[in-house]
């Protein structure tokens, strides 16, 4: 049977990414983010590793953004993963809606951030050596760094013409081992090493030799300990008069460089991560491990606070007269640096804009994560001494480890079609259609909800939210996680198991109704979780196994308005496996588990396993253990084991057809770890999954001449019921950590770098292709009109047999540049149906409101 345009896959990266700090990885710069303010103070600029994004700041909502794959000069430049944005500036012309981006690789570019993208993007490489660090002088100054073994070589280029590539070097400063400049850019501290090996302080103007001192860097105890003299943050002021230095210790050393007379300011009880002053130079901003943004008054001594930020703050730096820019890291999640952007008001210090991206915890730590400067080392930290030698020994690891499993828990909700993202003891809900976060919660306790940890509280080990799934009526939520004791004691290997129960209130929020501790007994792991299919209970109720053979019937009971546990299988093997799986006929009859290689059936309403004529189970071995389960009609049953992908007839009991997957999948995932990239579409019973392939890379390495590199490259398989018909491949240049599917027609990825997109058969090919649209997921955000519409007009191709009958009827929308195209023929008849149960509202209105939409 061939397909209809109607059912061609495609694939897009349309969501998520990352907020991108360029000088993350740089040591030497304290300064990590590069934002922007429009001139007008409407609008604020922030890049991301796939886009810029523009907010408006009185709305607080992303008004426009500006996707890399939309323009084929931009895609060319930031095509290769590490090129950044170091600079945003606005363009003064006529229309005051251009700016100019800086990026590392010395290309300047030239844009609209206002209205449509232009197809012809202006843009120069400069004449310069290294990689661009930062733009200052009011854009006449250029640095560039090199690294030099320990330290760091930077370069001061003249910048000759905005409009010209040519620059002119000025001069080189050696041994940096760290930096910082002005609010207003005209001058720069560096602290760096001298023949001596002392370290030295250099202040100096970078646009003439008005200011120039040079002077040690002066102690702050007596002691010797590294951590009191390990500089970690340095802040200049606007006059060049006050340097303050903050050290690994937690204390700040305030100069006053007319006299170099300084004093003491103690608080922070770990390293100073962030130093900045106010444009003004009355106060001091500092931040650290505590989770607190500190306020300094110079002139009195007196201290204000912000408290319970959601992260550690990385930086503080005045945006502009009205606002503060925050740099926030949740360091929690060791397998990737998660950082947010918050806008805060000077006035009354409220947040006005939150910014980040997804926020998933991947299995094994992922390339180029960074971790703060403490105290101490942990698996979030990294203390002054072992910095370097932990950087080299991650990048060994990664190069050397065979398993890399990098895959992530992701869940849709099926209702709202939000994305679910546990992140360590929290829950991120993100909107892929809006592209914004929409929630964070905290499900569990931990020391991080309610303060920053410091020092040895580093080694105290969080809750993980390790499962989250929902019922199928979108009401009930539940959540699996490990809670891990203290390190040092007796009962440290003793770890606590819980389920929650959790219903979602009138105003949106999730509320915890009941709490499982240790539901399989003590110290035995839940391995999977699934809910029940709408003809049990009316899907409230859920399926938990464990792995030692055992399952559980967990369903609410509306006498106790609570959870309960109202059947049970007991473990019945000699051995323990982490490859269990579950899956549910939709009937509620059957329950097929697989523990390792045997595939066994449950009967549900007795509650035990399926027996054949000879009284014994009934059970059916494959070749390896069995990875994932998944059920897409009434008679087919997919199975994934580690070698192999087959497709079962449960009415024959025979194996339909079969793949060999053993190069992509053996080794490669922990054990059921695969059922994170295989979904199925319940409507359609076609499967998607995707197969990842590691190919290690070299690149120039500054101070090492080459150096290897850990790269991957995916791609998704799109096949229907049976596995006998390919209906799409698809290549994407990243690691996919989850697949799932929507409740819809489309499937949702996302990969390593946290983009997220789909593999869809709702899009145009010119919106798979990222052609510029100011409004992207507006056909696919499942609460907007033209999203119904599309879903009621599919309906009435569903029908296989007529569908040669019924193409030219097809009205299917297409969105083109976020215009719907004007070659169907629509009229009123055409919406009768979807209003009919819409009371108090005229036809006539609701069809000017279409009309609206389509011309």
């Amino acid at each position: 049977m061939a397909t209809s345009g109607l059912d061609m896959y495609k694939l897009a990266v349309v969501s998520g990414g990352k907020v991108a700090l360029p000088r993350i990885h740089n040591r030497s710069a304290t300064r990590k983010s590069v934002t922007c303010i429009t001139p007008d103070g409407s609008a604020y600029i922030v890049p991301f590793n796939n886009q810029l994004k523009v907010y408006s700041i009185t709305t607080r909502q992303c008004i426009k953004t500006l996707k890399f794959a939309n323009n084929e000069v931009l895609n060319s430049i930031f095509d290769d993963e590490s090129v950044s944005v170091v600079h945003i500036e606005a363009v003064e012309d006529e229309e005051m809606d251009k700016i100019k981006i800086y990026t590392n690789t010395s290309k300047v570019v030239i844009l609209k951030y206002k209205g449509k993208l232009d197809v012809e993007v202006v843009s120069l490489t400069l004449d310069i050596t290294g990689e661009l660090l930062a733009v200052l002088g009011n854009s006449s100054r250029l640095i560039t760094v090199e690294q030099t073994g320990n330290s760091h070589r930077y370069n001061v280029y003249a910048n000759v013409s905005s409009s010209s590539s040519k620059v002119t070097l000025l001069e080189s400063f050696d041994n940096v081992l760290l930096s910082t400049w002005s609010n207003n850019s005209l001058y720069i501290a560096i602290v760096y090493k001298s023949q001596e090996c002392k370290k030295q302080i250099l202040i100096k103007s970078l646009l003439d030799d008005s200011v120039s001192q040079n002077f040690p860097v002066p102690c702050t105890t007596s002691s010797s300990t590294a951590n009191s003299q390990y500089v970690t943050s340095l802040a200049l002021d606007n006059n060049a008069e006050q340097l303050a230095i903050g050290f690994a210790s937690g204390v700040i050393n305030l100069i006053n460089l007319p006299d170099l007379s300084n004093r003491l300011l103690k608080w922070h009880i770990d390293s100073v991560l962030s130093l900045g002053f106010t444009n003004d130079n009355a106060y001091l901003l500092s931040g650290g491990w505590e989770k607190v943004l500190s306020f300094w008054q110079l002139t009195t001594n007196m201290q204000h606070f912000l408290p319970r930020l959601n992260g550690i703050v990385l930086e503080a730096l005045p945006a502009n007269d009205k606002y503060y820019t925050l740099v926030l890291q949740f360091a929690e999640n060791n397998t990737s640096s998660d950082y947010q952007i918050t806008l805060l008001n000077a006035t009354d210090l409220t947040s006005l804009l939150s910014i980040n991206g997804p926020f998933p915890v991947f299995e094994t730590v992922t390339p180029n994560v960074e971790q703060p400067i403490s105290t101490v080392n942990s698996k979030s930290s990294v203390s002054s001494s072992n910095m370097l030698q932990s950087k080299k020994k991650q990048k060994r690891k990664l190069l050397k480890r065979k398993n890399h499993d990098f895959t992530s828990q992701l869940t849709v909700h099926p209702l709202t079609k939000h994305l679910y993202i546990p992140h360590v003891s929290s829950l991120q809900t993100f909107d892929l259609y809006k592209n914004e976060q929409v929630n964070y919660q905290y499900v569990s306790s931990s020391v991080n909800n309610a303060a920053g940890k410091v020092r040895l509280e580093l080694t105290i080990q969080d809750p993980v939210v390790q499962d989250v799934k929902f019922t199928l009526d979108g009401l009930w939520m539940i959540t699996y996680e490990v809670e891990y004791p203290p390190d040092g004691l007796l009962s440290s290997k003793e770890l606590s198991h819980v389920i929650k129960f959790w219903k979602l209130d009138d105003n949106k929020e999730w509320q915890l109704k009941t709490k499982v501790l240790n539901p399989h007994g003590n110290n035995v792991p839940v391995t999977c979780i699934i809910p029940s299919p709408k003809s049990i209970n009316s899907s409230q109720a859920c399926l938990t196994a464990d792995n030692n053979g055992g399952v559980k019937y967990w369903k609410f009971d509306t006498k106790q308005n609570n959870w309960c546990l109202n059947k049970l299988l007991l473990p019945n093997y000699n051995h323990f496996s982490g490859s269990v799986q579950l899956a549910w006929s939709l009937d509620g009859s059957l329950i097929f588990h697989a523990f390792e290689d045997k595939l066994s059936i449950i009967e549900f309403s007795e509650f035990k396993l399926l027996e054949g004529d000879d009284s014994l189970p009934i059970e059916r071995t494959l070749d390896t253990p069995i990875q994932t389960l998944c059920l897409v009609n009434d008679s087919t049953l997919i199975i994934a084991t580690k070698t192999s992908l087959h497709s079962f007839n449960l009415l024959t009991q025979s194996i339909i057809s079969s793949f060999d997957i053993f190069p992509y999948l053996n080794g490669v995932y922990k054990p059921g770890h695969f059922a994170r990239l295989l979904t199925c579409d319940a409507n359609t019973g076609r499967v998607a999954f995707a197969i990842n392939q590691p190919t290690i890379k070299e690149k120039d390495d500054v101070s090492n001449g080459k150096s290897l590199s850990l790269r991957h490259k995916s791609r998704i398989l799109v096949f229907n019921s049976d596995l006998t018909e390919k209906l799409g491949s698809f290549g994407h240049n990243e690691y996919i950590s989850s697949l799932v599917w929507n409740f819809g027609a489309d499937f949702i990825f996302m990969d390593i770098k946290s983009r997220l997109g789909i593999v869809s058969t709702t899009a145009s090919s010119e919106m798979v292709d990222e052609s510029n649209n100011d409004q992207p997921f507006e056909a696919l955000d499942p609460e907007s009109f033209t999203y119904k519409l599309q879903q009621l007009t599919k309906k009435k191709t569903l029908d296989n047999t007529k569908i040669e009958e019924t193409e030219d009827q097809n009205m299917d929308l297409e969105f083109i540049n976020g215009n719907l195209s004007q070659n169907k023929t629509i009229n009123m008849n055409s919406f009768t149906s979807l209003f009919e149960n819409i009371d108090n509202v005229q036809m006539d209105t609701l069809f000017e409101r279409v009309m609206k939409i389509i011309t």
